[in-house]
């Protein structure tokens, strides 16, 4: 009998949590265009890509910390290297996960537009 309390109370619960996560993530994706305006490489990888890979591709300063993972490998000279630009316009409109890689990487195929994406590559190729 308590366990069919327990479940019949988070059943109830989960109506009245729902809309205010949703609402939260609604607000969190109306923030999104204002930081996605820029036609910048630059301020675009640094306002959505350097909290992971940081501002020189290390994955050191620009790191916001916490348990975000610190990936340097677009400073890698050899690694890069060896990957195509196509490899990486895919990583960022897929995301990490589609990839084969680390699934913290966010798909950026409906928040970025192609040139937008291209101009990114080429701003990782300067590090």
């Amino acid at each position: 009998m308590r366990f069919s309390t327990i479940a019949l109370a988070a059943l109830l619960a989960a109506p009245i949590t729902a809309p205010a996560a949703q609402e939260q993530a609604a607000k969190s994706d109306a923030a999104l265009p204002t930081l996605l305006d820029s036609d910048d490489p630059k301020q675009v990888y640094d306002q959505m890509c350097a909290g992971c890979h940081g501002y020189r591709g290390d994955g050191g300063e620009g790191h916001r910390g916490g348990f975000s993972p610190h990936i340097g490998t677009l400073a890698n000279k050899e690694y890069m290297a060896n990957v195509t630009d196509d490899y990486l316009i895919m990583i960022i409109k897929k995301g990490g996960a589609y990839m084969g890689k680390i699934a913290t990487m966010p798909a950026w195929e409906k928040k970025l537009s192609d040139d937008l994406i291209r101009k990114i590559v080429a701003h990782i190729r300067t590090f």
